[in-house]
This record gives C-alpha cells, structure tokens and sequence, in this order.
C-alpha cells in the first residue's frame, strides 16, 4: 500500500500531466513555468516531479498510446471489412475524445506504443493483400491524415464521413 506521500507525489504528477495537456489543447508548447503556473507552483519544484519537459512529454506520449490502445478492439464478429470499420473509428473516437493527447501522440509516436495500438489490425489485414505491415502503415498514415483534416483542417466536422471514404479506400486497395 503507498504511503501517504507516495500518493501525494502521484497525484501532483497527474495534476502537472493535465495541466500540460491542458496547454496542447489550448494550442500551446508545453512549458514547464506554465504549467507550474497554472498549478499555483514555481518552475524548479516540477523538477521534482519529472526531470524535464522532455520526460514529462515522454511519459504524456506513453500514457495516450496505453489509453489508445486499450480503446481499438477486435470485434467478435463481422467480416474483415466491417472489423476494418470498427477498429478504424474506436481509433477516430478516442482522438477525437482527447484531441490534445491524440495531437501529442502523432507528433512524436514511440514505435513499441505504435505498434500495439496497430496489433488488433493485423489479423483483418492478413485476411487480404498484401502483407500486414505495409497495411498497418498505410493505415495510421490515413487515420493521422483524416484526424488531421478533421481536428485542425478546414473540413472539421464532416463527422467520419472521411475516415469511413479512407477506410473503404484501404479496405478495397488489400482486397478486404
């Protein structure tokens, strides 16, 4: 069991995790006096907590592909396409739910995250052509491009309209 300041430091190491996030969203760097400020805190005592800016988006990248990840699903049932589909908008869903964090991953993706969250396409894409790895990249290049146009482009809100043209697109170009 922690001890109370085990608890205490992990809960000033979440706050300090929300309050960068917070500056992604709002469109800003991180900053480590910033976000210091936003927490009623001097810039040195986060040095405390993380190491560095650096360490504290390394950490903010792992924590977004852990929770991406554990939100793309195989589906028990339906056809490769249709699994395509569904995989694709649990992806499209959880970016869209958490903008900052989805913006963050894509700017600097740790492979080992990437690949998990790419792990449940696989076997859709062994069921058609070609091989999985050459799909999965053509996959998380359309889902960046789609979330792209869709967070920050000018055709924001068509809804997954895109996502589901791209989807198709990939589905008929590996013959799912």
């Amino acid at each position: 069991m922690p001890t109370p300041r085990q608890r205490y430091r992990e809960q000033v190491r979440r706050e300090i995790k929300q309050a960068a996030l917070a500056q992604i969203s709002e469109g800003e760097t991180v900053s480590l006096t910033a976000v210091a400020r936003r927490l009623g805190m001097t810039g040195p005592a986060l040095y405390k907590y993380f190491a560095g800016r650096d360490r504290l988006l390394a950490e903010l990248i792992d924590d977004g592909l852990g929770e991406l990840a554990a939100a793309v699903h195989v589906p028990a049932s339906g056809g490769p396409r249709e699994q395509l589909h569904v995989l694709a908008r649990a992806f499209y869903d959880w970016a869209v739910a958490n903008p900052g964090l989805f913006q963050l991953v894509a700017s600097d993706p740790h492979p080992a995250g990437v690949e998990e969250v790419l792990r449940p396409f696989l076997p859709v894409f062994a069921q058609g052509q070609p091989a999985p790895v050459p799909a999965t990249v053509l996959l998380w290049s359309r889902l960046l491009g789609v979330l792209s146009v869709e967070l920050r482009g000018p055709f924001s809100g068509l809804g997954g309209a895109l996502l589901a043209a791209e989807i198709d697109s990939l589905a008929d170009l590996t013959r799912l």
